[in-house]
Protein backbone atom coordinates (compact mmCIF):
# COMPACT_ATOMS: atom_id res chain seq x y z
CA UNK A 1 0.00 0.00 0.00
CA UNK A 2 2.83 2.42 0.85
CA UNK A 3 4.43 1.87 -2.58
CA UNK A 4 1.17 2.58 -4.39
CA UNK A 5 0.66 5.72 -2.28
CA UNK A 6 4.10 6.98 -3.33
CA UNK A 7 3.39 6.28 -7.01
CA UNK A 8 0.01 7.97 -6.86
CA UNK A 9 1.59 11.06 -5.26
CA UNK A 10 3.85 11.64 -8.28
CA UNK A 11 2.99 14.66 -10.43
CA UNK A 12 4.20 12.76 -13.52
CA UNK A 13 2.21 10.01 -15.17
CA UNK A 14 3.52 6.46 -14.75
CA UNK A 15 1.98 3.67 -16.84
CA UNK A 16 2.91 -0.02 -16.98
CA UNK A 17 2.26 -1.90 -20.23
CA UNK A 18 2.54 -5.60 -21.02
CA UNK A 19 4.11 -6.98 -24.18
CA UNK A 20 0.70 -7.03 -25.88
CA UNK A 21 0.50 -3.29 -25.50
CA UNK A 22 -2.20 -3.31 -22.80
CA UNK A 23 -2.07 -1.08 -19.72
CA UNK A 24 -1.58 -3.06 -16.49
CA UNK A 25 -1.06 -0.11 -14.12
CA UNK A 26 -1.55 3.67 -14.12
CA UNK A 27 -0.99 6.14 -11.28
CA UNK A 28 -3.28 8.99 -10.30
CA UNK A 29 -1.51 11.54 -12.49
CA UNK A 30 -2.37 9.43 -15.54
CA UNK A 31 -6.06 10.01 -14.89
CA UNK A 32 -5.49 13.77 -14.92
CA UNK A 33 -3.53 13.54 -18.16
CA UNK A 34 -6.12 11.39 -19.98
CA UNK A 35 -9.37 12.41 -18.28
CA UNK A 36 -10.13 8.68 -18.03
CA UNK A 37 -10.89 6.96 -14.71
CA UNK A 38 -8.10 4.69 -13.47
CA UNK A 39 -10.29 1.59 -13.48
CA UNK A 40 -11.17 2.29 -17.12
CA UNK A 41 -7.52 2.68 -18.13
CA UNK A 42 -6.57 -0.85 -17.10
CA UNK A 43 -6.72 -3.29 -19.97
CA UNK A 44 -6.91 -0.61 -22.66
CA UNK A 45 -4.29 -0.43 -25.40
CA UNK A 46 -1.62 2.16 -24.65
CA UNK A 47 -1.67 3.44 -28.25
CA UNK A 48 -5.42 4.18 -28.01
CA UNK A 49 -5.18 6.06 -24.71
CA UNK A 50 -1.93 7.91 -25.44
CA UNK A 51 -1.88 8.77 -29.17
CA UNK A 52 1.35 10.76 -28.81
CA UNK A 53 3.55 11.65 -31.79
CA UNK A 54 7.31 12.19 -31.54
CA UNK A 55 8.18 15.76 -32.46
CA UNK A 56 11.35 14.75 -34.29
CA UNK A 57 10.48 11.49 -36.05
CA UNK A 58 6.73 12.01 -36.59
CA UNK A 59 6.11 8.41 -35.47
CA UNK A 60 3.59 7.32 -32.85
CA UNK A 61 5.14 7.08 -29.40
CA UNK A 62 4.23 3.42 -28.92
CA UNK A 63 6.12 2.53 -32.13
CA UNK A 64 9.35 3.79 -30.59
CA UNK A 65 8.94 2.46 -27.05
CA UNK A 66 10.41 -0.98 -27.76
CA UNK A 67 13.52 0.61 -29.28
CA UNK A 68 14.10 2.67 -26.15
CA UNK A 69 13.63 0.06 -23.41
CA UNK A 70 17.33 -0.78 -23.24
CA UNK A 71 18.78 2.73 -23.50
CA UNK A 72 16.20 4.82 -21.63
CA UNK A 73 16.24 7.43 -24.39
CA UNK A 74 14.01 10.43 -23.73
CA UNK A 75 11.46 11.32 -26.40
CA UNK A 76 9.98 14.76 -26.85
CA UNK A 77 6.33 14.18 -27.87
CA UNK A 78 2.99 15.97 -28.25
CA UNK A 79 -0.60 14.86 -28.71
CA UNK A 80 -1.68 13.56 -32.08
CA UNK A 81 -4.10 16.47 -32.26
CA UNK A 82 -0.97 18.58 -32.91
CA UNK A 83 -1.64 20.77 -29.88
CA UNK A 84 1.22 22.87 -28.60
CA UNK A 85 1.45 20.85 -25.37
CA UNK A 86 4.69 18.88 -25.27
CA UNK A 87 5.79 16.05 -23.01
CA UNK A 88 8.94 14.14 -22.21
CA UNK A 89 8.43 10.37 -22.24
CA UNK A 90 10.94 7.75 -21.14
CA UNK A 91 10.63 3.98 -20.98
CA UNK A 92 12.24 1.16 -18.98
CA UNK A 93 11.71 -2.57 -18.55
CA UNK A 94 9.50 -4.11 -15.82
CA UNK A 95 10.52 -7.44 -14.26
CA UNK A 96 8.73 -9.94 -12.03
CA UNK A 97 10.13 -11.31 -8.77
CA UNK A 98 12.29 -13.78 -10.70
CA UNK A 99 13.79 -10.96 -12.82
CA UNK A 100 11.90 -12.07 -15.93
CA UNK A 101 10.78 -9.12 -18.15
CA UNK A 102 6.98 -8.85 -18.21
CA UNK A 103 6.54 -5.48 -19.90
CA UNK A 104 7.68 -1.91 -19.62
CA UNK A 105 6.87 1.28 -17.74
CA UNK A 106 6.43 4.67 -19.34
CA UNK A 107 7.01 7.92 -17.45
CA UNK A 108 5.40 11.02 -18.98
CA UNK A 109 6.00 14.58 -17.78
CA UNK A 110 4.93 17.91 -19.16
CA UNK A 111 7.96 19.41 -20.93
CA UNK A 112 7.99 22.80 -19.31
CA UNK A 113 10.39 25.55 -20.35
CA UNK A 114 12.44 24.80 -17.24
CA UNK A 115 12.70 21.07 -17.98
CA UNK A 116 13.65 21.60 -21.62
CA UNK A 117 15.90 24.62 -21.49
CA UNK A 118 16.98 25.29 -17.93
CA UNK A 119 15.87 27.72 -15.29
CA UNK A 120 13.81 29.96 -17.58
CA UNK A 121 16.44 32.70 -17.64
CA UNK A 122 18.35 31.26 -20.60
CA UNK A 123 18.08 32.63 -24.11
CA UNK A 124 16.32 29.97 -26.15
CA UNK A 125 17.85 29.60 -29.62
CA UNK A 126 15.07 30.78 -31.97
CA UNK A 127 16.16 28.66 -34.93
CA UNK A 128 16.49 25.23 -33.30
CA UNK A 129 14.54 25.73 -30.04
CA UNK A 130 17.54 24.33 -28.20
CA UNK A 131 18.94 25.53 -24.91
CA UNK A 132 20.67 28.92 -25.10
CA UNK A 133 24.42 29.23 -24.76
CA UNK A 134 24.27 31.15 -21.48
CA UNK A 135 22.33 28.41 -19.72
CA UNK A 136 24.57 25.76 -21.31
CA UNK A 137 27.69 27.45 -19.95
CA UNK A 138 26.08 27.71 -16.51
CA UNK A 139 25.44 23.97 -16.51
CA UNK A 140 28.96 23.27 -17.78
CA UNK A 141 30.33 25.29 -14.89
CA UNK A 142 28.22 23.21 -12.49
CA UNK A 143 29.69 20.00 -13.91
CA UNK A 144 33.24 21.37 -13.62
CA UNK A 145 32.60 22.24 -9.98
CA UNK A 146 31.02 18.85 -9.33
CA UNK A 147 33.99 17.00 -10.84
CA UNK A 148 36.37 19.04 -8.69
CA UNK A 149 34.62 18.04 -5.44
CA UNK A 150 33.61 14.45 -6.20
CA UNK A 151 34.88 11.33 -7.91
CA UNK A 152 32.45 11.79 -10.79
CA UNK A 153 33.54 12.56 -14.35
CA UNK A 154 31.53 14.18 -17.12
CA UNK A 155 32.14 15.01 -20.77
CA UNK A 156 31.66 17.86 -23.20
CA UNK A 157 31.12 17.23 -26.92
CA UNK A 158 31.88 20.11 -29.29
CA UNK A 159 30.24 19.60 -32.70
CA UNK A 160 30.69 21.44 -35.99
CA UNK A 161 28.93 20.76 -39.31
CA UNK A 162 31.52 19.89 -41.96
CA UNK A 163 31.72 22.18 -45.00
CA UNK A 164 28.65 24.08 -43.84
CA UNK A 165 29.86 27.26 -45.51
CA UNK A 166 29.89 25.54 -48.90
CA UNK A 167 26.19 24.61 -48.67
CA UNK A 168 25.29 27.96 -47.12
CA UNK A 169 27.09 29.95 -49.83
CA UNK A 170 26.00 27.87 -52.83
CA UNK A 171 22.38 27.22 -51.83
CA UNK A 172 21.65 30.32 -49.75
CA UNK A 173 21.18 31.16 -46.07
CA UNK A 174 17.68 29.64 -45.95
CA UNK A 175 19.14 26.25 -46.89
CA UNK A 176 21.85 26.73 -44.27
CA UNK A 177 19.24 27.45 -41.59
CA UNK A 178 17.26 24.37 -42.57
CA UNK A 179 20.39 22.23 -42.45
CA UNK A 180 21.15 23.49 -38.94
CA UNK A 181 17.61 22.61 -37.85
CA UNK A 182 17.84 19.15 -39.44
CA UNK A 183 21.13 18.43 -37.67
CA UNK A 184 19.68 19.70 -34.37
CA UNK A 185 16.69 17.35 -34.69
CA UNK A 186 18.95 14.43 -35.57
CA UNK A 187 21.19 15.02 -32.56
CA UNK A 188 18.23 15.52 -30.24
CA UNK A 189 16.62 12.20 -31.13
CA UNK A 190 19.87 10.34 -30.38
CA UNK A 191 20.37 11.70 -26.88
CA UNK A 192 19.37 10.24 -23.52
CA UNK A 193 17.58 11.47 -20.43
CA UNK A 194 19.76 14.07 -18.72
CA UNK A 195 21.93 14.83 -21.76
CA UNK A 196 22.06 18.54 -22.55
CA UNK A 197 22.15 19.82 -26.12
CA UNK A 198 22.79 23.43 -27.08
CA UNK A 199 23.39 25.41 -30.23
CA UNK A 200 26.55 27.32 -29.39
CA UNK A 201 26.23 29.57 -32.42
CA UNK A 202 26.54 29.36 -36.22
CA UNK A 203 26.86 25.71 -37.18
CA UNK A 204 28.28 24.60 -33.82
CA UNK A 205 26.58 22.55 -31.10
CA UNK A 206 27.55 21.51 -27.58
CA UNK A 207 26.48 18.45 -25.60
CA UNK A 208 27.00 17.80 -21.89
CA UNK A 209 27.06 14.18 -20.72
CA UNK A 210 26.87 13.61 -16.96
CA UNK A 211 28.49 10.72 -15.04
CA UNK A 212 30.30 9.33 -18.04
CA UNK A 213 33.91 8.45 -18.81
CA UNK A 214 35.96 9.05 -21.96
CA UNK A 215 35.23 5.63 -23.47
CA UNK A 216 31.47 6.07 -23.08
CA UNK A 217 31.62 9.66 -24.36
CA UNK A 218 33.48 8.53 -27.48
CA UNK A 219 30.81 5.87 -28.03
CA UNK A 220 28.06 8.49 -27.82
CA UNK A 221 29.97 10.77 -30.22
CA UNK A 222 30.46 7.90 -32.68
CA UNK A 223 26.75 7.12 -32.56
CA UNK A 224 25.96 10.77 -33.35
CA UNK A 225 28.41 10.71 -36.28
CA UNK A 226 26.70 7.66 -37.76
CA UNK A 227 23.22 9.12 -37.28
CA UNK A 228 24.14 12.31 -39.16
CA UNK A 229 25.88 10.35 -41.93
CA UNK A 230 22.63 8.42 -42.49
CA UNK A 231 20.87 11.74 -43.16
CA UNK A 232 20.22 13.04 -46.64
CA UNK A 233 19.58 16.76 -46.62
CA UNK A 234 17.34 17.73 -49.55
CA UNK A 235 17.18 21.31 -50.76
CA UNK A 236 15.75 22.56 -54.05
CA UNK A 237 15.73 19.03 -55.38
CA UNK A 238 19.42 18.52 -54.62
CA UNK A 239 20.56 15.86 -52.12
CA UNK A 240 23.42 16.90 -49.85
CA UNK A 241 25.40 14.34 -47.87
CA UNK A 242 26.41 15.91 -44.58
CA UNK A 243 28.78 15.01 -41.78
CA UNK A 244 29.94 16.47 -38.50
CA UNK A 245 33.25 16.65 -36.64
CA UNK A 246 33.22 16.15 -32.88
CA UNK A 247 35.72 17.09 -30.22
CA UNK A 248 35.42 15.29 -26.86
CA UNK A 249 36.92 16.46 -23.58
CA UNK A 250 36.67 14.78 -20.18
CA UNK A 251 35.57 16.92 -17.23
CA UNK A 252 37.37 15.62 -14.16
CA UNK A 253 39.14 16.86 -11.03
CA UNK A 254 41.96 18.29 -13.17
CA UNK A 255 39.68 20.51 -15.27
CA UNK A 256 40.58 24.11 -14.51
CA UNK A 257 37.42 26.02 -15.33
CA UNK A 258 34.59 26.34 -17.83
CA UNK A 259 36.61 28.39 -20.33
CA UNK A 260 39.50 25.91 -20.44
CA UNK A 261 37.13 22.96 -20.96
CA UNK A 262 35.41 24.79 -23.85
CA UNK A 263 38.79 25.65 -25.35
CA UNK A 264 40.02 22.05 -25.12
CA UNK A 265 36.84 20.73 -26.75
CA UNK A 266 37.18 23.32 -29.51
CA UNK A 267 40.79 22.24 -30.14
CA UNK A 268 39.77 18.57 -30.27
CA UNK A 269 37.02 19.39 -32.77
CA UNK A 270 39.44 21.24 -35.07
CA UNK A 271 41.83 18.31 -34.82
CA UNK A 272 39.00 16.00 -35.98
CA UNK A 273 38.52 18.27 -38.99
CA UNK A 274 42.22 18.26 -39.81
CA UNK A 275 42.23 14.47 -39.72
CA UNK A 276 39.68 14.36 -42.54
CA UNK A 277 36.31 15.53 -41.15
CA UNK A 278 33.46 13.26 -40.12
CA UNK A 279 35.55 12.07 -37.16
CA UNK A 280 35.74 12.09 -33.37
CA UNK A 281 38.85 13.32 -31.57
CA UNK A 282 39.30 13.04 -27.81
CA UNK A 283 41.39 15.73 -26.14
CA UNK A 284 44.57 14.46 -24.49
CA UNK A 285 46.71 16.94 -22.60
CA UNK A 286 49.81 14.82 -23.44
CA UNK A 287 49.19 15.07 -27.19
CA UNK A 288 51.88 17.44 -28.55
CA UNK A 289 49.94 17.99 -31.77
CA UNK A 290 46.89 19.10 -29.78
CA UNK A 291 49.11 21.31 -27.67
CA UNK A 292 50.38 23.11 -30.79
CA UNK A 293 46.84 23.36 -32.11
CA UNK A 294 45.76 24.81 -28.77
CA UNK A 295 48.49 27.46 -29.07
CA UNK A 296 47.35 28.28 -32.60
CA UNK A 297 43.76 28.68 -31.44
CA UNK A 298 44.90 31.05 -28.72
CA UNK A 299 46.39 33.11 -31.55
CA UNK A 300 43.05 32.97 -33.37
CA UNK A 301 41.36 34.70 -30.45
CA UNK A 302 44.12 37.31 -30.34
CA UNK A 303 43.90 37.92 -34.10
CA UNK A 304 40.13 38.35 -33.99
CA UNK A 305 40.50 40.73 -31.07
CA UNK A 306 43.16 42.72 -32.96
CA UNK A 307 40.94 42.94 -36.04
CA UNK A 308 38.04 44.21 -33.95
CA UNK A 309 40.22 46.75 -32.10
CA UNK A 310 42.22 47.84 -35.18
CA UNK A 311 45.40 46.65 -33.48
CA UNK A 312 47.33 45.92 -36.66
CA UNK A 313 49.82 48.32 -38.21
CA UNK A 314 51.68 48.65 -41.51
CA UNK A 315 55.42 48.94 -42.08
CA UNK A 316 57.33 49.29 -45.33
CA UNK A 317 60.51 47.66 -46.59
CA UNK A 318 62.38 49.46 -49.33
CA UNK A 319 63.00 47.77 -52.68
CA UNK A 320 66.10 49.38 -54.21
CA UNK A 321 66.44 49.89 -57.99
CA UNK A 322 69.76 48.57 -59.33
CA UNK A 323 69.38 49.64 -62.97
CA UNK A 324 70.17 53.25 -63.83
CA UNK A 325 66.88 53.85 -65.66
CA UNK A 326 64.92 53.05 -62.48
CA UNK A 327 67.08 54.79 -59.89
CA UNK A 328 65.72 58.31 -60.33
CA UNK A 329 62.14 57.47 -61.18
CA UNK A 330 60.98 54.74 -58.82
CA UNK A 331 60.35 54.74 -55.06
CA UNK A 332 59.34 51.14 -54.45
CA UNK A 333 58.27 49.66 -51.09
CA UNK A 334 56.63 46.45 -49.92
CA UNK A 335 53.88 46.74 -47.32
CA UNK A 336 54.26 44.40 -44.36
CA UNK A 337 51.72 43.89 -41.57
CA UNK A 338 52.41 43.73 -37.84
CA UNK A 339 50.16 43.09 -34.84
CA UNK A 340 50.09 44.95 -31.54
CA UNK A 341 49.74 42.70 -28.51
CA UNK A 342 50.35 43.49 -24.82
CA UNK A 343 52.40 46.56 -25.69
CA UNK A 344 54.58 44.72 -28.20
CA UNK A 345 54.74 44.74 -32.00
CA UNK A 346 54.56 41.18 -33.26
CA UNK A 347 56.10 39.97 -36.52
CA UNK A 348 54.06 37.96 -39.08
CA UNK A 349 55.93 34.79 -38.17
CA UNK A 350 54.24 34.85 -34.77
CA UNK A 351 50.60 35.13 -35.85
CA UNK A 352 50.43 34.31 -39.58
CA UNK A 353 50.67 30.49 -39.21
CA UNK A 354 47.54 30.46 -37.06
CA UNK A 355 45.79 32.92 -39.39
CA UNK A 356 46.53 30.67 -42.37
CA UNK A 357 45.57 27.49 -40.53
CA UNK A 358 42.17 28.82 -39.44
CA UNK A 359 41.23 30.81 -42.54
CA UNK A 360 41.71 34.33 -41.18
CA UNK A 361 44.00 35.59 -43.96
CA UNK A 362 41.18 37.16 -46.06
CA UNK A 363 40.22 39.33 -43.08
CA UNK A 364 43.83 40.44 -42.58
CA UNK A 365 44.26 41.08 -46.32
CA UNK A 366 41.13 43.23 -46.30
CA UNK A 367 42.44 45.21 -43.32
CA UNK A 368 45.76 45.86 -45.10
CA UNK A 369 44.10 47.09 -48.30
CA UNK A 370 41.55 49.32 -46.57
CA UNK A 371 44.12 50.79 -44.18
CA UNK A 372 46.66 51.50 -46.91
CA UNK A 373 44.08 53.07 -49.25
CA UNK A 374 42.83 55.30 -46.43
CA UNK A 375 46.41 56.33 -45.64
CA UNK A 376 47.19 57.27 -49.23
CA UNK A 377 44.00 59.32 -49.48
CA UNK A 378 45.14 61.25 -46.39
CA UNK A 379 48.62 61.66 -47.93
CA UNK A 380 48.08 62.46 -51.62
CA UNK A 381 51.82 63.02 -52.18
CA UNK A 382 52.11 59.19 -52.23
CA UNK A 383 49.67 59.05 -55.14
CA UNK A 384 52.49 59.72 -57.57
CA UNK A 385 53.54 58.04 -60.81
CA UNK A 386 57.08 57.40 -59.51
CA UNK A 387 55.91 55.62 -56.34
CA UNK A 388 54.91 51.96 -56.09
CA UNK A 389 53.77 49.70 -53.26
CA UNK A 390 53.59 45.91 -53.15
CA UNK A 391 50.64 44.40 -51.25
CA UNK A 392 50.72 40.68 -50.43
CA UNK A 393 47.60 38.64 -51.18
CA UNK A 394 47.09 35.19 -49.62
CA UNK A 395 45.92 32.10 -51.46
CA UNK A 396 42.85 31.94 -49.20
CA UNK A 397 41.79 35.39 -50.38
CA UNK A 398 42.34 34.65 -54.06
CA UNK A 399 39.97 31.68 -53.83
CA UNK A 400 37.12 33.81 -52.50
CA UNK A 401 34.99 35.61 -55.06
CA UNK A 402 33.75 38.17 -52.48
CA UNK A 403 37.37 39.15 -51.78
CA UNK A 404 38.12 39.76 -55.46
CA UNK A 405 34.98 41.89 -55.70
CA UNK A 406 36.17 43.81 -52.63
CA UNK A 407 39.53 44.58 -54.30
CA UNK A 408 37.92 45.70 -57.55
CA UNK A 409 35.47 47.89 -55.65
CA UNK A 410 38.27 49.52 -53.63
CA UNK A 411 40.31 50.26 -56.77
CA UNK A 412 37.37 51.63 -58.72
CA UNK A 413 35.86 53.79 -56.00
CA UNK A 414 39.00 55.27 -54.45
CA UNK A 415 40.96 58.26 -55.72
CA UNK A 416 44.18 56.21 -55.61
CA UNK A 417 46.11 55.89 -58.82
CA UNK A 418 46.04 52.10 -59.52
CA UNK A 419 49.50 52.38 -61.10
CA UNK A 420 51.10 52.72 -57.66
CA UNK A 421 49.70 49.31 -56.59
CA UNK A 422 51.49 46.00 -57.20
CA UNK A 423 49.78 42.94 -55.75
CA UNK A 424 52.11 40.14 -54.70
CA UNK A 425 51.38 36.41 -54.61
CA UNK A 426 53.71 33.48 -53.98
CA UNK A 427 54.64 31.04 -56.71
CA UNK A 428 53.00 28.17 -54.77
CA UNK A 429 49.69 30.04 -54.55
CA UNK A 430 49.83 30.94 -58.24
CA UNK A 431 50.37 27.34 -59.34
CA UNK A 432 47.74 25.94 -56.95
CA UNK A 433 45.08 28.48 -57.96
CA UNK A 434 46.19 29.10 -61.53
CA UNK A 435 42.84 30.04 -63.12
CA UNK A 436 41.77 32.30 -60.24
CA UNK A 437 45.16 34.02 -60.18
CA UNK A 438 45.19 34.57 -63.95
CA UNK A 439 41.69 36.05 -63.85
CA UNK A 440 42.67 38.35 -60.98
CA UNK A 441 45.84 39.53 -62.73
CA UNK A 442 43.95 40.43 -65.92
CA UNK A 443 41.36 42.38 -63.91
CA UNK A 444 44.05 44.30 -62.02
CA UNK A 445 45.88 45.07 -65.28
CA UNK A 446 42.70 46.49 -66.80
CA UNK A 447 42.54 48.96 -63.91
CA UNK A 448 46.22 49.90 -64.32
CA UNK A 449 47.71 47.93 -61.43
CA UNK A 450 50.68 45.55 -61.51
CA UNK A 451 51.50 42.07 -60.25
CA UNK A 452 54.57 40.40 -58.75
CA UNK A 453 55.31 36.69 -58.37
CA UNK A 454 56.94 36.12 -54.97
CA UNK A 455 59.37 33.38 -53.84
CA UNK A 456 60.03 32.34 -57.43
CA UNK A 457 62.25 29.32 -58.10
CA UNK A 458 61.02 26.88 -55.45
CA UNK A 459 58.53 25.06 -57.69
CA UNK A 460 59.44 22.13 -59.93
CA UNK A 461 57.70 23.68 -62.95
CA UNK A 462 58.56 27.30 -62.27
CA UNK A 463 59.68 28.34 -65.75
CA UNK A 464 56.78 26.57 -67.46
CA UNK A 465 54.21 28.47 -65.39
CA UNK A 466 56.12 31.74 -65.73
CA UNK A 467 55.36 31.78 -69.45
CA UNK A 468 51.63 31.60 -68.74
CA UNK A 469 51.36 34.07 -65.87
CA UNK A 470 51.10 37.73 -67.02
CA UNK A 471 53.00 39.13 -64.02
CA UNK A 472 55.10 42.29 -64.19
CA UNK A 473 57.76 41.39 -61.60
CA UNK A 474 59.46 38.16 -60.57
CA UNK A 475 60.87 38.06 -57.03
CA UNK A 476 63.80 35.63 -56.87
CA UNK A 477 63.51 33.45 -53.78
CA UNK A 478 65.92 34.49 -51.01
CA UNK A 479 66.96 30.86 -50.62
CA UNK A 480 69.13 31.34 -53.70
CA UNK A 481 70.11 34.94 -53.03
CA UNK A 482 71.34 34.95 -49.44
CA UNK A 483 74.56 32.98 -50.15
CA UNK A 484 74.97 33.32 -53.92
CA UNK A 485 78.42 34.85 -53.45
CA UNK A 486 79.57 31.55 -51.88
CA UNK A 487 77.34 29.01 -53.58
CA UNK A 488 77.91 28.75 -57.37
CA UNK A 489 74.75 26.65 -57.88
CA UNK A 490 72.57 29.30 -56.25
CA UNK A 491 74.26 32.03 -58.26
CA UNK A 492 73.53 30.05 -61.43
CA UNK A 493 69.85 29.81 -60.39
CA UNK A 494 69.67 33.57 -59.83
CA UNK A 495 71.26 34.17 -63.25
CA UNK A 496 68.84 31.77 -64.97
CA UNK A 497 65.73 33.23 -63.34
CA UNK A 498 66.86 36.76 -64.16
CA UNK A 499 67.70 35.98 -67.80
CA UNK A 500 64.48 34.07 -68.54
CA UNK A 501 62.35 36.70 -66.80
CA UNK A 502 63.90 39.41 -68.96
CA UNK A 503 63.30 37.37 -72.10
CA UNK A 504 59.62 37.17 -71.07
CA UNK A 505 59.49 40.94 -70.52
CA UNK A 506 59.38 40.86 -66.71
CA UNK A 507 61.54 42.76 -64.23
CA UNK A 508 63.31 40.95 -61.39
CA UNK A 509 63.63 41.58 -57.65
CA UNK A 510 66.17 39.73 -55.50
CA UNK A 511 65.07 39.02 -51.91
CA UNK A 512 67.15 38.59 -48.71
CA UNK A 513 69.96 40.91 -49.74
CA UNK A 514 71.96 41.18 -46.52
CA UNK A 515 75.56 41.92 -47.65
CA UNK A 516 77.28 44.30 -50.05
CA UNK A 517 79.05 41.39 -51.83
CA UNK A 518 75.65 40.02 -52.85
CA UNK A 519 74.45 43.44 -53.95
CA UNK A 520 77.51 43.81 -56.22
CA UNK A 521 76.93 40.41 -57.83
CA UNK A 522 73.24 41.18 -58.44
CA UNK A 523 74.23 44.37 -60.26
CA UNK A 524 76.70 42.46 -62.41
CA UNK A 525 74.00 39.94 -63.35
CA UNK A 526 71.61 42.73 -64.34
CA UNK A 527 68.93 42.10 -61.68
CA UNK A 528 66.54 45.07 -61.62
CA UNK A 529 65.79 45.48 -57.89
CA UNK A 530 67.11 44.32 -54.51
CA UNK A 531 65.25 43.91 -51.23
CA UNK A 532 66.69 43.10 -47.81
CA UNK A 533 68.15 44.47 -44.60
CA UNK A 534 71.40 45.72 -46.18
CA UNK A 535 69.94 49.22 -46.51
CA UNK A 536 67.74 49.27 -43.43
CA UNK A 537 65.01 47.50 -41.52
CA UNK A 538 61.27 47.94 -42.21
CA UNK A 539 59.95 51.34 -41.14
CA UNK A 540 56.46 52.50 -40.06
CA UNK A 541 54.28 53.50 -43.00
CA UNK A 542 53.72 56.99 -41.59
CA UNK A 543 57.44 57.74 -42.00
CA UNK A 544 57.25 57.18 -45.74
CA UNK A 545 55.25 60.31 -46.57
CA UNK A 546 58.03 62.49 -45.15
CA UNK A 547 60.61 60.56 -47.19
CA UNK A 548 58.69 61.11 -50.43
Amino acid sequence: MRAEWVLDSLVHSLICVDFEGKITYANAASQTLTNIALEDLLGKRFSAVFPFVCVHSGRLLNEQLAENINNAKALLVHFQSRSETRYLASVSSVFDSEKTPIGYSVAIAAATQEILYGDGESDLDPLTELMGRREFERRLENLVNDAATSSRTHSLLYIDIDQFKLINDTSGHVSGDNLIKAIADCLRTELFIGDILCRLGGDEFGILLSNIDTFEARSVATRLLKAVKRMTFMWSGIAHRVSISIGVVLIDEFSQDRASVMSQADVAMYSAKEEGRGRVHVYDVKDKKLSRLHDDMDWVHRINKALAADDFCLVTEQILPLIDEDKNTTIYNELLVRMRYNGEILSPGQFMPAAERFGLMPQIDRWVIKSFFNYVQRNPELNSSNVMFSINISGQSLCQEPFLEFVYRCLRRSTINPKIICFEITETVAITNFSAVTRFIHSVHELGGKFALDDFGTGMSSFGYLQELPVDFVKIDGLFVHDMDKNPVHKAMVRSINDISHVLGKKTIAEFVERQEIMDQLKSLGVDFAQGHLHGRPQPLQDLADLV
